[in-house]
C-alpha cells in the first residue's frame, strides 16, 4: 500500500511539478489548489501526509496544521513558504507541523523529508492498531475473569 501525498498550492506548476517528483518516487499523490479543496480531500482519500503552502488563497496554511492536527491524527504535515520567517515556522512545529522548508532553497530536502514523514505515519498507525488490540484483550480478560461483574459495568443499557 503506498503513502498518500497531498499537495495544497495555489501555484498550479509548482503543485505539478512537485507531483510529478513525489509520484516518481512512489508515493501517490493528491493536489487541491486552496485548503478548502484540501479539507475535502482529507475527508475521503485516507491522505497520510499533506505538503501545504503557508499562503493559501482561502486560508494560512500555519493555522491550516492546526486543523489538520485536531482531526487527523496520523497526518503528517509539511508546510512550504516562499516567505519563509522564524515566528511562522516556530507556530507551525507548534501546531504540530512535521516540518516547515522554504520553497527552492530546500527542494533537495523534499524527498527525504517525505520518507521521515511516511515512517512516522506508519509507525503512529502501527501503534494505534496495537493499543486497540490490546485493548480488546484487556476486556476479553476481564470478561473471562468476571463475566458477571463485566456484563454490568460495561454492557449495561444505558450507560
Amino acid at each position: 500500500m503506498s503513502t498518500k501525498v497531498l499537495i495544497i498550492d495555489d501555484e498550479e506548476k509548482l503543485r505539478t511539478l512537485l507531483a510529478r517528483i513525489i509520484s516518481i518516487e512512489g508515493f501517490e499523490v493528491l493536489q487541491a489548489p486552496n485548503a478548502k479543496a484540501g479539507l475535502k480531500k482529507l475527508e475521503t482519500e485516507g491522505i497520510d501526509i499533506v505538503i501545504s503552502d503557508v499562503k493559501l488563497p482561502d486560508a494560512n496554511g500555519v493555522e491550516l496544521v492546526q486543523i489538520i492536527m485536531e482531526k487527523y491524527k496520523t497526518v503528517e504535515v509539511i508546510l512550504l513558504t516562499a516567505y519563509g520567517n522564524i515566528p511562522d515556522g516556530v507556530q507551525a512545529i507548534k501546531n504540530g507541523a512535521f516540518d516547515y522548508i522554504t520553497k527552492g532553497d530546500d527542494n533537495n530536502k523534499i524527498l527525504p523529508m517525505l520518507s521521515r514523514a511516511a515512517e512516522k505515519v506508519a509507525l503512529t498507525k502501527r501503534v494505534l492498531q496495537l493499543e486497540k488490540q490490546l485493548e480488546k484483550n484487556i476486556l476479553l480478560i476481564l470478561f473471562t475473569v468476571n463475566p458477571n461483574q463485566y456484563w454490568q459495568r460495561w454492557m449495561r443499557p444505558g450507560k
